[in-house]
């Protein structure tokens, strides 16, 4: 029985919502203020009705606030709770384990079954042509669902630009394939019993259990349905969103790609139908070979799928000895409409979302003169002193509605302060304020009888919440609050950005609008922390931007950080490297260069089959097609080129030939790596002790005596080196120091045993204003490393202009290679 909503009849106590409470604490404080001065404290004192009618109005206030949340943040527009985000919205993340990829692509429609891989060793060694497997590396594998009516190609591209929008950072798919379905049919006898009333269904039962253990169907749930489990919220929406409801991970950790089926699993499902008495000799099979009547292994490139013609042909059913009759054409009929039963569909919001009702504009700012309620003989509020009344009785009155405004001033504040709450509450950089008033001109009779002007009564009202020093300040309080509640903070953001701007106000006014703007993103930029870009989509300019840079965007203030040609104009932008994509394969088949140095072309020849090219004859190369180089000391030929076609001893570059000098220079154009493996120096100097030395000051590294490094990007010391003394910022090289040198970049020229797992490089432009300040480089530092996930190493470099105009320019040529664009 449902229980009845009744009003109590307890008074509260304690309480602003008990007017005897309030009127008894008045009186105590009219004892301890002017206990030698006011003695009267009977009803008929004015002094008493006045606080009577106080305690009355701060009755009605506290009635207001004590509404459920949902009225207090309610509203008549579309949507009342824009800031108050849902539990899908909040909670559910983009995908981080391998369970979560496999959601996310059993989401999509005509996928039936997903698995996602770890790369290992063996599997792609000899076409990375490495002696290290890159961490980060996966495989996926689909199901197809034969209920959809999808190509397989169309089921593919859909795979893959999910996966490739969910991708996290430094990690990526090597392999994305749709197995194909291995036949599996059921060979012997079954014995039912001879009291079955309709033989057909009975095996489209058996037939159901037996292709639902070979291939299941991992069911989706509704919200309700987990609650219902006993599921935990913050535990069913943890993990990626899907359209078709929620998965639970036991289901997932149960069926996991098959490598062989045993016969007595498919024995116990047939015997699980209680009809069914016995089964004879009970074998599996695929194609006509292979038969076994115990363990049938199954060829880890395909899935397992039922062969129910097949098996209608080979499965006997008998009855007291006797083969029953079947109607194979109804069995198939029935058989796919079961199938279809464990069809999924998309999910209406209200199933996968717990969403908050809209609640009506409850006006609580709206406020009633306390005036209206004192007696009559009193000549104030709507009921006033008749015409008649004499001059100085009117007066009076007036001067009583004058001394009774600062009361109802303060009232009618508290009631508007009430009905903006929602607005302290959230994210608008507009509405600054953080104290509400109102005018109290539609409310108080006679009140224009008493001001100055209505003019000055408004101008004061409006200076009281104007956008002041302190307004700002506690705006940004409140916004702290907020953040607070997501576990964030721009504690130290907001006091290095005082250092960088101009004024206290102009600083403040940065930070609230900073901070908005990361709670209004904050769905985005929680659940998105640790997502990469979709590098098979169009980067340049536009906004497929990795979550990681657009969180620590936020985080440093940024706000144009969909802008990338960073050389070319005047943005505090940056750009994040993943060293998972530098690694080679079939769209970018480059090796790690290990050096950039200039070596010799012995000479040039013409091509016989095509007279538009060039064959350049050297020693040897590890070049590849589709290479850049660069060709030096050479009037004709010095240009970059593309390598055309390659030979042991030469390669071929799109040029006619010429009759030109018989030697030349080559050497690789410098591509994205040389930016990412190159550190600057940032001056040479001269050592005191040796002539023939030259000090590189390059700050911390990791170089010993000895090691090799290679200098370019100067005139005078390109070229490759051995290190003959280490110190903590730079290093010493056997070459005389030159004079007019300013800057330059170097390498070691030892390759990691693994330059592509889990690291991260980002790019900043050095030469913007407030990257000038040390302490804000620091932070800018800092603030990467905090962001950055734990298990990635990230490297920082900081570019002038042209050195990012070239950086620009490599890492759009990248991204157009490994995304087969030109």
């Amino acid at each position: 029985m449902t229980d009845l909503v009744t009003i109590s009849k307890e008074v509260p106590k304690n309480s602003a919502l008990s007017y005897e409470f309030l009127r008894e604490e008045g009186i105590k404080l009219i004892q301890q203020l002017g206990g030698n001065t006011w003695t009267d404290h009977n009803i008929h004192d004015p002094g008493i009705t006045i606080l009577e009618q106080v305690c009355y109005a701060i009755t009605d206030l506290a009635y207001r606030m004590d509404y459920d949340i949902k009225e207090l943040l309610g509203s008549n527009t579309n949507s009342s709770y824009t800031d108050l985000y849902s539990a899908a919205t909040i909670l559910s993340t983009k995908p981080v384990t391998l369970l979560d990829l496999r959601k996310i692509v059993m989401d999509i429609e005509g996928v039936k079954n997903a698995w996602v891989e770890k790369v290992t060793q063996n599997e792609i060694t000899n076409e990375l042509q490495e002696t290290f497997v890159p961490k980060g590396l996966y495989r996926v594998f689909v199901e197809l669902d034969p209920l959809f009516e999808i190509t397989g190609t169309q089921l593919l591209t859909n795979v893959k630009d999910r996966l490739q929008a969910s991708r996290s950072i430094c990690e990526d798919f090597e392999v994305i394939k749709i197995l194909e379905p291995q036949q599996i049919r059921l060979e012997g006898a079954i014995e039912i019993a001879d009291t079955v009333d309709d033989i057909n269904q009975l095996v489209v039962a058996i037939l159901h259990r037996v292709a639902t253990n070979l291939s299941p169907q991992i069911p989706f749930y509704t919200l309700q349905q987990l609650l219902k489990k006993g599921k935990k919220t913050e535990e069913i929406f943890d993990g990626p969103s899907l359209d078709h409801g929620f998965i639970d991970e036991a289901d997932l950790l149960k069926h996991e790609r098959k490598k062989e089926i045993q016969t007595s699993d498919i024995i116990r499902e047939i015997m699980d139908e209680v009809e069914v008495l016995a089964i004879d000799e009970l074998a599996l099979a695929t194609g006509s070979n292979l038969v076994r009547t115990w363990i049938l292994p199954l060829d880890t490139t395909k899935v397992p799928k039922l062969d129910v013609e097949g098996t209608l042909e080979k499965l006997l059913f008998m009855a007291k000895g006797l083969t029953v009759n079947l109607d194979k054409v109804l069995i198939k009929t029935l058989y796919n409409e079961k199938q279809k039963e464990g069809f999924s569909k998309k999910l209406p919001i209200k199933e996968r979302d717990i969403i908050t009702e809209e609640t009506k504009e409850q006006h609580l700012e709206n406020y009633f003169s306390i005036q209206n309620q004192f007696p009559s003989n009193y000549g104030i509020g709507v009921m006033g002193l008749p015409d008649s009344a004499p001059e100085s009785r009117k007066a009076q009155a007036k001067q009583l509605t004058a001394y009774l405004v600062f009361f109802e001033q303060l009232l009618g504040n508290y009631f508007s302060q009430l009905a903006n709450f929602k607005k302290l509450m959230s994210f608008d950089d507009q509405d600054t304020r953080t104290y509400f008033n109102q005018s109290l001109l539609d409310s108080v009779a006679g009140l224009e009888d008493v001001l100055v002007s209505k003019e000055s009564y408004e101008q004061y009202l409006e200076e009281r919440t104007a956008d002041s020093t302190e307004e700002l300040k506690r705006k940004n309080k409140f916004l702290n609050h907020l953040l607070a509640r997501f576990g964030e903070k721009f504690t130290g953001y907001g006091m290095l950005l005082q250092d960088v701007s101009e004024t206290t106000h102009a600083t403040d006014k940065k930070l609230i609008k900073d901070k908005v703007t990361f709670l209004k993103e904050y769905p985005i930029l929680s659940a998105n922390r640790a997502t990469a870009y979709d590098y098979t989509k169009t980067y340049w300019q536009n906004d497929n931007i990795s979550g990681l840079e657009k969180r620590i965007a936020r985080k440093l203030g940024i706000e144009e950080y969909t802008r990338r040609n960073l050389g070319d104009g005047n943005t505090e932008g940056f750009h994040m490297v993943e060293h998972i994509l530098l690694r080679p394969r079939k769209s970018y088949p480059f090796a790690l260069n290990v050096s950039y140095s200039p070596k010799e072309i012995i000479s040039f020849e013409a091509v016989e089959t095509n007279v538009a090219m060039t064959r350049c004859m050297v020693s040897s190369h590890t070049l590849k097609i589709g290479e850049e180089i660069q060709i030096s000391a050479n009037e004709i030929y010095q240009e970059n080129y593309t390598i055309s076609s390659i030979g042991d001893n030469y390669f071929e570059i799109e040029a006619p030939f010429q009759e030109a000098t018989a030697t030349g220079l080559w050497q690789h154009e410098q591509d994205i790596r040389y930016f990412i493996k190159t550190a600057n120096i940032g001056v040479f100097k001269e050592v005191a002790s040796s002539s023939d030395r030259t000090f590189c000051e390059v700050g911390k590294n990791s170089l010993q005596v000895n090691d090799f490094i290679e200098i370019t990007r100067t005139q005078h010391y390109n070229g490759v080196y051995q290190v003959l003394a280490v110190f903590e910022n730079g290093f010493e090289i056997a070459v005389p120091f030159s004079e007019g040198e300013t800057t330059g970049r170097w390498m070691p020229l030892a390759i990691p045993n693994d330059p592509y797992s889990l690291q991260l490089t980002f790019v900043f432009p050095k030469w913007m204003e407030r990257y000038q300040n040390t302490s804000f480089r620091k932070f800018v530092e800092q603030t990467v490393r905090e962001e950055t996930p734990a298990h990635i190493t990230a490297y920082i470099k900081w570019f002038d202009s042209t050195e990012m105009q070239d950086f620009d320019k490599s890492f759009q040529t990248f991204l157009g290679r490994i995304n087969n664009q030109k």
